[in-house]
Order: C-alpha cells, then sequence, then structure tokens
C-alpha cells in the first residue's frame, strides 16, 4: 500500500514512525560509534538540533513538490495527497468559549496516520546537507557528529552546520538556536575546540545533555542517568504508597509498580544498563523497597531475596539484561 511505500523511501539516518526503529535504535547506533572513538582515545563533537514547531511548518507547496520530483508520485495520488492537505480549517474552544473558523496554512494533520510519515518525507533530504560527518535523526531531533583529530576536522563539521543552515532556510523549518547545542565526548585533558556556529550564533557548549530521554555526559558516563532514573523511580514509587492504601491485593500491586514505577528504569536499558557494583546496588534499592510495596512489609524487613521470589519480582539487574537480550 502507500504507506509501506513511502516508508521505504525514507533515509535510513532516520528512526522516528519507522516500524522497528525507536529511539533506543538511534541511541544505541549513535553510542555504539562514539564509545568505540572514546575507547581508540579519540574526540568527538556532537551538535545537537533542535527545530522549532516543525510539525507546524512544513510548507503544504514544498511537500506536494517533492512528492511529486523526489518520490516520483503524481496523477490522481499527487491531487489525494494535495486534497488531503490543502483547504483544512481550525477553531479552538476554552471555557465553552469557540474562535472563529482560521485557515491551516501550514504544517501535516497531527495525530493522523500519513501525518507523521508526510512529515519524514519532508526534511528526507536533510542528510543530504551533511557531507563530512554522520547525522542521525528522530523525527525532528538531529544529532550531527564528528571525530575531530585536528582543526581541519572541526572546519568540516562548520561546513557541515552552513549547509544545514541552508537547507533550513530553504525548507522554512528553522533551527531552535538556543536550544541547539554542541558537546564534545572526550577523556583527553586538552581537547580540540572550536567555536561552532548556526546562522551566525555560536553553539553553546554542553557538558551534560539529556538526548531522548537520555543524560549524555562528555565522558560517556551513565551515572547521572542512572541516578536520575532511580530518583524517578523512587518518588513514583513513593506516589503509589501514597496512593494504593486500600489496594490489598499484592498482584494489583505488583501490577501498578510494573506499570507506573518499572517503566522509569527500563526505558532504553540497552543503552545505559548499570555495570558498575555502585550502579546495581543503586537499582536493586528501587526493587527492595518495591517489594516491600507490594507485600505490604515494614521498612525493617530485610529478607530481600525472599521478598522478591514472594513479590514475583525478578532482581532489576536480571531484568535490565532481559531487555537487552529480548532487544538483540
Amino acid at each position: 500500500n502507500a504507506k509501506d511505500h513511502l516508508l521505504d523511501l525514507i533515509n535510513c539516518s532516520q528512526n522516528g514512525f519507522i516500524p522497528g526503529k525507536s529511539c533506543t535504535t538511534q541511541l544505541l547506533a549513535v553510542h555504539d560509534y562514539i564509545g568505540s572513538l572514546l575507547d581508540a582515545g579519540k574526540q568527538t563533537d556532537v551538535i545537537y538540533m533542535d527545530m522549532s514547531k516543525a510539525f507546524d511548518k512544513v510548507n503544504h507547496e514544498t511537500l506536494l513538490n517533492k512528492l511529486n520530483n523526489c518520490f516520483n508520485i503524481f496523477g490522481n495520488l499527487l491531487c489525494w495527497f494535495k486534497t488531503y492537505l490543502l483547504d483544512r480549517r481550525q477553531r479552538v474552544t476554552v471555557l465553552g468559549a469557540t474562535s472563529s473558523e482560521k485557515p491551516v496554512l501550514s504544517g501535516v494533520p497531527q495525530g493522523s496516520i500519513l501525518g507523521p510519515i508526510l512529515f519524514l518525507l519532508y526534511v528526507n533530504d536533510l542528510p543530504d546537507a551533511v557531507k563530512n560527518s554522520k547525522v542521525s535523526s528522530f523525527a525532528d531531533d538531529t544529532k550531527v557528529f564528528k571525530c575531530i583529530d585536528s582543526i581541519s576536522d572541526a572546519s568540516l563539521l562548520q561546513s557541515d552546520l552552513n549547509s544545514l543552515g541552508n537547507w533550513s532556510t530553504n525548507s522554512g523549518l528553522v533551527f531552535n538556536q538556543d536550544k541547539c547545542k554542541l558537546q564534545q565526548i572526550t577523556r583527553k585533558k586538552n581537547p580540540i575546540d572550536f567555536s561552532y556556529e548556526i546562522n551566525n550564533k555560536l553553539l553553546e557548549i554542553s557538558s551534560e545533555e539529556k538526548d531522548l530521554g537520555i543524560w549524555v555526559t562528555a565522558a560517556l558516563s551513565w551515572s547521572k542517568h542512572t541516578f536520575d532514573r532511580c530518583a524517578k523511580a523512587n518518588k513514583l514509587l513513593g506516589f503509589l504508597r501514597r496512593s494504593a492504601v486500600e489496594v490489598k491485593n499484592p498482584n494489583t500491586r505488583r501490577t501498578l509498580y510494573l506499570a507506573i514505577v518499572r517503566p522509569a528504569l527500563g526505558y532504553a536499558t540497552q543503552v545505559w544498563s548499570p555495570q558498575s557494583i555502585e550502579l546495581v546496588r543503586k537499582s536493586e534499592r528501587v526493587q527492595r523497597r518495591a517489594s516491600k510495596f507490594i507485600l505490604k512489609l515494614p521498612f525493617t524487613c530485610h529478607k530481600w531475596y525472599y521478598n522478591c521470589s514472594e513479590g514475583n519480582l525478578a532482581k532489576t539487574i536480571y531484568s535490565l539484561k532481559a531487555y537487552s537480550i529480548i532487544f538483540q
């Protein structure tokens, strides 16, 4: 069908809204590459790029031209896409008051099946602007990165940023320059510094950056993210303790834990799964508290392994490994 055909045309660097791809696949591919360079003693400069209201700023005429010229869509099918995009109107209702209708002059229909795919087709030529570096995207979230061995390498990365600035102007999708950041991932004491800019605005250097929900540090250490996830899980567990006081059934309490708390620890663990004893123990403490919550045991109870068995809970570290095995 048309949807499957269009998905086959998407650039392989895109991970958003693609069957079999996800935030995790994007993060794994990027950090596997960067991690190998880090192990080799290299420096990688990563540019995190953010588009302002990208889905709402897709130019309809430009999109239709791309469908025709780049994806060989014409005739009745092109007319169908035209009627799908054009002549849309919208209005807003607040506290019972409704505004007058206004025409929708740009953007793809959000919440629809075709909307995200049309957006991916619109930005499908973005990687073509990057000639000297690597690029990876999840929908409108894009990273450009390059191994930096000299100032010449940094200049090549800057050249790609200049090309992306031109692409932005031509496509009408503006990069939010205040949210575009540079991160130097290296263990070098004296990294190669370069003043990168986008559209004549210098990029801010970030030692810690949240990338698709994962905290990434300049040394590619996952301690900050592990502590952040454990803190989040403990807060959610505290919320459950206060909200589920009247829930007596252990199976119901276990289901609540798995639905509300466990995802805070389980997201993208294939990327950041803790390896050090300290971080493993940190994540295990969440599980220990959870087992006491499920079985309604006092805080002073120390039957940790027994609690896990009774509460039908696998130890967190085993679960994280299981996530990785299943993912592979």
